[in-house]
């Protein structure tokens, strides 16, 4: 989308009034049509969660597969990517068939996404947040001091692995997360614009 030479201005305006800061014309307009990108990609996606909520509503359903033209979409829970026709919806997440049958199965609750771990840990994160090895996991398993929910497909391969925190309440008290490093965001050109003032 091309803006115009007011909405330029008007953006420009406003970054000087958030920022302190002058942008030019170029640069203006660039920042501006990615802003209103994302905005268009922000909206597509509340049309599709609306009309999927008015879906479940219509039918009386508490979910259903996507269309295989969907996607492809990250499952919620073991983190594999597929096609809409094995993607099951509802508004709690998506999942992928293998982990929906071993909810229904009650082989793990229905989990959503749990970016801080208050609910339950994903396998590769005990060895980058917890610095724990491999070895070190299965050795910890076997001794009954990390305990977790194998997610087998049909076949009877376990292709995942989650850890509830509930079920972990020892292991969490001798093996603390690493502190979570934060990042701080520069925009190069505004930088080399002010160092060479």
């Amino acid at each position: 989308m091309t803006l115009s030479d007011k909405s330029v201005q008007e953006f420009k305006d406003i970054f000087k009034k958030e920022y302190g800061q002058d942008l030019t014309d170029a640069e203006a307009r660039e920042q501006g049509e990615r802003l209103v990108g994302f905005f268009e990609i922000l909206y597509k996606q509340a049309q599709i969660e609306h009309r999927r909520k008015l879906r479940l509503k219509n039918e009386g359903i508490k979910g259903f597969y996507l269309e295989s033209t969907e996607g492809p979409y990250t499952c919620g829970v073991c983190g594999d990517n597929y096609q809409g026709n094995n993607i099951w919806w509802n508004t709690k997440g998506l999942r992928c068939r293998d982990c929906w049958n071993n909810i229904k199965k009650k082989v793990t609750p229905a989990l959503t996404y749990d970016n801080d771990n208050k609910i339950w840990i994903k396998e590769w994160q005990l060895q980058y947040d917890y610095n724990l090895h491999p070895a070190t996991r299965k050795k910890l398993r076997r001794q009954g001091l990390l305990n977790g929910r194998d997610l087998k497909r049909d076949d009877g391969l376990i292709y995942c692995t989650v850890y509830l925190v509930k079920e972990n309440q020892e292991f969490l008290k001798q093996y603390s997360k690493k502190p979570r490093m934060t990042v701080k965001f520069v925009n190069s050109k505004l930088k080399s614009r002010d160092n060479e003032k």
